[in-house]
């Protein structure tokens, strides 16, 4: 009797620039969830240098040496430097 394996893949992916073993198949959905990525929903995530669309997650899938990028957008400025002039006053 033949036993059928569910045999998963393991591949290398950068995440970030550090190198994590994952296995394949793996969507960026899964990837977000499995790394419990904080606020997800606030995420941007870039695979290979290209911006992931949030309605694409679960169709783009991982492959061995893919680098992920998950980038956070903060609102706010430095804050405004006071002239010489204002000093003055």
């Amino acid at each position: 009797m033949h036993q059928f394996l569910n045999v998963k893949n393991m591949a290398k992916i950068y995440v970030n620039a550090d190198a994590k073993e994952v296995d394949l198949p793996l969507n960026v959905a899964q990837l977000v969830s499995l790394l419990e990525i904080e606020s997800p929903e606030m995420v941007s995530v870039q695979v290979n240098e290209e911006f992931a669309e949030r309605e694409d997650w679960e169709k783009i899938q991982i492959q061995e040496n893919d680098r992920v990028d998950f980038l956070y957008f903060m609102g706010g400025g430095s804050p405004a430097k006071s002239s010489e002039k204002d000093k003055e006053e």
